[in-house]
């Protein structure tokens, strides 16, 4: 199944960046969809159009600085995310991730809008952030 990468080098240790991603439930910090409202291992997050898909946490590892969830509302996408120290610990790459696990022509759209409307600007937010 196709899957979509988006990643950004951040200058600042993976431990910081952990600190304002690594919150599944609230993502406020960085992830650019509010989240309307979260229960466990779960959250649900509102579209720019109002509409709002549901997200379950699959896994976590803040020793590692990654966490993968699956969307339960929509198509079907495993997402992961996931920060990498880099140049001896003092940068961060960071590397978000979504799976399809639908077929192709169904994912298209869905592929752009993901890329363009919430994963680029969402990561170059976050870079800002601590510039």
């Amino acid at each position: 199944m196709p899957t979509l990468s988006v990643i950004a080098a951040i200058d600042v240790p993976a431990i910081r960046i952990w600190e304002a991603v690594g919150d599944f439930e609230d993502p406020s910090g960085w992830y650019p969809w509010p989240v309307d409202e979260h229960d466990g291992n779960e959250r649900r997050v509102r579209r720019p159009d109002g509409s709002t898909v549901r997200e379950r946490l699959v896994s976590h590892d803040a020793a590692h600085h990654t966490y993968t969830y699956r969307a339960l509302d929509g198509l079907p996408l495993l997402g992961r995310l996931a920060l990498e120290s880099i140049a001896g610990g003092t940068m961060c790459l960071v590397v978000w991730s979504v799976r399809f696990e639908s077929t192709p022509t169904e994912q298209l759209a869905v592929l752009r809008e993901l890329e363009h409307v919430v994963m680029r600007p969402a990561l170059r937010d976050l870079r800002a952030a601590f510039a």
